[in-house]
């Protein structure tokens, strides 16, 4: 049984941490607060006021009515400024008395033991020994000679005892004393001693007297205080009660509401958020926006399966609702006279569609304009303006790639609101001011609702792990530190991630993906090659490392250099898609040529496949197997001898069923189709880059380069003496290939 109940804990445990219960707690939390900034929106308004809040009215009192807050303030200050009951404390005074004549004796008996010793020490020492209990350690402090004479005479400490006892103590014992006062009354005490006495020596043993002997003597009653301060407290409620009288004024225009009075509105019931709810009024609000956002989700879960149960653009969905939830109520509390043209419904449409497409932004759309009109009383103007604008609005922004086409579509949008508003105040017979006025307003509100979603864009982007086109094409600014990094440390690595780039951004393109995050993370996938980029054939000038060391371990420095990136993108904060990008570009794939190294070795020892592949994981996305084939094509055609067309395609054709093979692409949605598509796009780029040229045959160097320029650009030819070597002895311009193979390539030549 208990097993049982761990499992189903743990059961229930795995579900609360699972991205499907997250998505539904995003899902259930934008529903709620919808449908509750639109119920309390749609109800009845009376007045909206809030404490501290500026009242927009003059509001006067329909009836007497006691302001309840200010009687019982008044009556509070009224009870606290009561003195506390303060009762004797039994025996106190007697102890006070009894411990005077105590301190008398014992100093007293002290002083004579001190005089008839017989022992020989200084008098210091012979207090400390008799003053077993360490009660008159203040003789100590008197000096000997001082203390010599008291020793021979105790005149001076007799005439203190009957100062104290008969004049000091009696005027102390009819004071209150008590823990508050205590210290001031052995002060006053003291001083009075101080009157008589000027040897400072019996100054010192009246302040030790004084402040061993004297205790408080009077405390508080504490329950006798709260019962005095509540009846005085009740009797001036009862008695002196604050009145607003009929027709005088409770709160003017522009007066902060103070609590005392938001408490005689809430009684009066003026504040419609505070009176009775109208129940059966929220409870058509909230079915009427479930059945709207369930046929939104519905949608959405049909024909958007991937964004629907994606848990972070089902957040991104929800945020959007709610800061247009928000400005709306808002625009509708502060200034309801226009809420219905500035209300800046376009927000969540825009975002929507620049970072889920146009299809979701135009059903969150949809869903606004009518829980909107909930909210605005069915207002046509608004209806018909957020419909429109809201759809064509998408359209405008989904691939817009520079801010400024952004700011351009506010602009048109702005012109669309203004035409809407416009021809649906012609209907109702506005007049011409009216129009202009609202469409106005209409206008104003197309900008401002793209200003806000720029504004809101980075911060979107950042939270939900989500880009937009703008940022990708920051990425791709050649000024990234980590690209001028990747140019200036590992110039090959840098020349290779721009050929995959434009592989990869091509053959993107013709299977429907997203291009431009393509040829993004292209750029960046081998940036973990910049901690060792001399490990790397493309970045080797001279030597190879590689040529010195065990097979096993040139692949784990080869391996390695995924998760390097990947750490190199953390600290410089590319997104998460591109971090996924660096990781999986290889996949699990074995390092075919350093495995075909080590077997041929011939050492004995047994090899472990799995020691010569990344780790992972595999491509989860269009973009990132296109980035893998688009890295696997690129460096074995450039290590190909014979870069002849056929050849090419045959490589090309070969890699990508390698991989599909290999499982590599088990987790992507790519189809036998699309990888036809991206084997015919790799060859468009390719043919571009390694077509054939002519070849020209072998002449002297010395007039070489000239013969070469009359070829290219059909200058007249100058007499050149044949044989005549140049002036590094050889009669030849062809370079030499290098065919070498690279350590970073899966498969050797």
């Amino acid at each position: 049984m208990v097993k049982k109940n761990k499992k189903s804990g743990k059961k229930l445990f795995g579900f609360l941490k699972s991205v499907s219960f997250q998505r539904l707690i995003a899902l259930f939390i934008t529903f709620l607060a919808l449908s509750t900034m639109v119920a309390y929106e749609a109800a009845p308004k009376k007045y909206k006021l809030a404490i501290g809040s500026v009242s927009q009215y003059d509001i006067n009192a329909p009836r007497d009515i006691e302001n309840t807050l200010k009687t019982r303030e008044n009556a509070e200050l009224k009870a606290a400024g009561l003195k506390p009951v303060i009762v004797p404390i039994e025996g106190a005074n007697d102890s006070i008395t009894s411990g005077a004549y105590a301190y008398f004796d014992g100093i007293s008996n002290l002083l004579n033991q001190v005089r008839n010793s017989e022992q020989k020490e200084d008098l210091a020492t012979l207090i400390q020994e008799y003053d077993r209990g360490n009660n008159y350690s203040v003789l100590i402090q008197i000096p000997e000679d001082k203390l010599l004479t008291l020793l021979t005479d105790e005149s001076e400490i007799l005439r203190l005892k009957t100062v104290v006892i008969n004049s000091v103590l009696p005027g102390i014992k009819r004071k209150q004393l008590m823990e508050e006062n205590l210290g001031s009354e052995k002060e006053a005490a003291l001083a009075q001693v101080r009157t008589v006495f000027d040897d400072e020596s019996i100054q010192l043993i009246a302040k030790d007297l004084l402040d061993k002997v004297i205790v408080p003597n009077s405390r508080i009653d504490e329950k006798a205080t709260e019962e005095e301060r509540n009846a005085l407290f009740e009797t001036a409620v009862k008695e002196s009660p604050v009145i607003i009288y009929k027709d005088e004024r409770i709160i003017s225009k522009d007066e902060i509401v103070t609590e005392d009075k938001f408490q005689v509105l809430k009684e009066l019931n003026y504040i419609d958020s505070e009176g009775k709810p109208d129940y059966l009024l929220y409870i058509a609000v909230f079915m009427l926006i479930f059945s709207m956002y369930f046929l939104t989700m519905l949608y959405l879960k049909n024909f958007h399966k991937k964004l629907y149960y994606d848990k972070n653009a089902v957040m991104l969905v929800g945020v959007s609702i709610i800061i247009a939830c928000l400005f709306a109520l808002l625009f509708r509390e502060f200034i309801p006279d226009y809420a219905p043209l500035i209300i800046p419904t376009l927000i969540a449409p825009v975002i929507t569609s620049i970072f889920l497409g146009i299809q979701p932004a135009i059903a969150v759309n949809m869903l606004l304009t009518f829980s909107f009109a909930l909210m605005l009383g069915g207002n046509t103007q608004f209806i018909f303006m957020s419909l429109i604008g809201g759809t064509i609005a998408p359209y405008l922004t989904v691939n817009a790639t520079q801010r400024r086409k952004i700011s351009l579509a506010g602009v048109m949008l702005g012109g669309i609101n203004m035409l809407v508003v416009v021809l649906t105040g012609m209907l109702e017979k506005k007049g011409v001011e009216s129009l202009l006025n609202e469409g106005g307003l209409a206008f104003v509100n197309g900008i401002f609702s793209i200003i806000l979603a720029i504004g809101i864009l980075p911060f979107l982007e950042s939270t939900f792990n989500v880009i937009t086109p703008m940022k990708l094409l920051e990425l791709a600014d050649p000024n990234h530190p980590l690209l001028k990094r990747l140019l200036m440390e590992a110039p090959g690595t840098y020349h290779h991630s721009l050929m995959v780039g434009n592989l990869a951004e091509v053959a993107t393109r013709e299977i429907g993906g997203n291009s431009l995050l393509s040829r993004v993370g292209a750029y960046f996938h081998d940036i973990g090659k910049l901690k060792r980029p001399h490990y790397f054939k493309e970045n080797q000038m001279a030597e190879n490392p590689h040529d010195n060391l065990t097979a096993s371990t040139s692949s784990r420095l080869i391996i390695s250099h995924t998760r390097d990136g990947e750490e190199l993108a953390l600290k410089y904060k590319l997104p998460r898609v591109i971090r996924d990008m660096i990781v999986q570009h290889h996949g699990n794939t074995v390092m075919v040529y350093f495995y075909h190294k080590a077997t041929q070795n011939g050492n004995g020892e047994e090899l472990n496949e799995a020691d010569f592949r990344y780790q992972g994981p595999l491509p989860d996305t269009r973009e990132a197997a296109v980035v893998m084939l688009a890295d696997s094509v690129e460096a074995a055609v450039r290590a190909m001898p014979d870069k002849t067309h056929a050849k090419i395609e045959g490589l090309v054709r070969k890699i990508i069923k390698d991989k599909l093979d290999d499982g590599q692409l088990d987790h992507c949605d790519l189809t036998l189709k699309d990888l036809t598509i991206i084997a015919e796009s790799f060859m468009k780029v390719l043919s571009g880059i390694f077509h054939e040229r002519p070849e020209y045959p072998e002449f002297e160097k010395k007039n070489g380069f000239q013969e070469l320029d009359n070829r290219i650009y059909n200058l007249p030819k100058n007499p050149v003496k044949e044989g005549a070597p140049n002036q590094n002895g050889s009669n030849s311009l062809q370079p030499a290939e290098n065919t070498q193979p690279s350590p970073g390539n899966h498969k050797p030549s």
